[in-house]
C-alpha cells in the first residue's frame, strides 16, 4: 500500500489547496482506459515492464519500471503509472489470495503508510475498503480513502485484482498530492512459487510554476515504495504458507 500515496508524496510542499476538475478527472478514466486495455490484451505478466521480468524476479529481484504509456494530455494533473514484479518462493494461491483479502490486516502488514484499515462490504469476489494513508515527505499527509475491488481468477493458477479509489480526502487543506488511483494486481502460481506483479496508476496535481525540480523526486519514490509494497507483501505471503 505503500505505493498508492508514495507516487505523488515528493510533492508535499505547501504550494496551495487545490481542486480536481472534471476535464483532469477525464483525463485520468481515458488513460486507465488504455492501460485496462493493454493488461486485457497482453501476457499476464510483464506488461510494461523489462522484457526479462518474469526471469528476473524468479532469480529474487524486485524489478520496477516506469510504465507510462502514452502522452495523455492531463489538464492541471499529472499521471504516474508505476508496475513491479517479484517471486514468492514457496507460496500457493490460496496464501497471496489470504493475505491480499485480509483487509482489516493491511495497517501492520504495510505500515508506517497505512495506518488504519478496514473492510467496509463485501458482495462475492467485490469488495469496499477503507485505507487511511499517512506519508511524511516535507510536510505530513493523511488521506482517508476507499476503493471498489474486484477479483478474478481465469484460471486456478491465476489470479487478478482491480482496485480503483472511490473517494480521497486529504486532512485538513488538500494540496491535490494524490486525487484519484488505480491498482492492477496479478499473480500466476508457477516454477515452485507465485510470482506478483503490481501496477500502480495514481493522479496528482501538475508541477506548480518554480517547481520543476521536483520532477526527480517523482522518479525516486514511487519506485521505493513500490518495491516496499512488493516486499511486505512477499514476507506477508511466505507467513501464510
Amino acid at each position: 500500500m505503500r505505493v498508492l500515496i508514495a507516487a505523488v508524496a515528493a510533492m508535499a510542499v505547501p504550494c496551495g489547496a487545490t481542486q480536481l476538475t472534471p476535464e483532469t478527472s477525464r483525463a485520468f478514466d481515458h488513460y486507465t482506459g488504455l492501460v485496462e486495455k493493454q493488461l486485457s490484451t497482453g501476457p499476464n505478466l510483464g506488461t510494461g515492464a523489462r522484457a526479462d521480468a518474469k526471469s528476473a524476479a524468479h532469480r529474487g529481484e524486485t524489478v520496477v519500471v516506469d510504465a507510462k504509456i502514452a502522452d495523455v494530455p492531463v489538464p492541471g494533473g499529472l499521471i504516474h503509472d508505476w508496475l513491479g514484479v517479484l517471486f514468492i518462493p514457496g507460496a500457493s494461491m490460496a496464501s497471496v489470495q489470504a493475505v491480499m483479502t485480509d483487509y482489516d490486516a493491511y495497517k501492520h502488514i504495510y505500515q508506517p503508510d497505512v495506518t488504519d484499515s478496514k473492510l467496509l462490504s463485501r458482495d462475492g469476489d467485490r469488495f469496499r475498503v477503507f485505507l487511511r494513508l499517512y506519508k511524511h515527505e516535507f510536510m505530513t499527509l493523511i488521506y482517508d480513502s476507499e476503493y471498489d475491488v474486484r477479483y478474478n481468477s481465469p484460471a486456478p493458477d491465476r489470479m487478478e485484482i482491480v482496485s480503483r479509489s472511490t473517494r480521497i480526502s486529504q486532512s485538513g487543506e488538500d494540496h491535490g498530492f494524490l486525487w484519484r488511483l488505480n491498482t492492477y494486481w496479478r499473480f500466476e502460481q508457477a516454477d515452485g512459487g507465485v510470482y506478483a506483479q503490481c501496477r500502480a496508476v495514481s493522479l496528482s496535481r501538475g508541477i506548480p510554476f518554480g517547481f520543476g525540480w521536483l520532477r526527480g523526486f517523482l522518479q525516486k519514490f514511487p519506485r521505493e515504495s513500490m518495491v516496499d509494497t512488493l516486499e511486505a507483501t512477499r514476507r506477508a505471503a511466505l507467513a501464510k504458507r
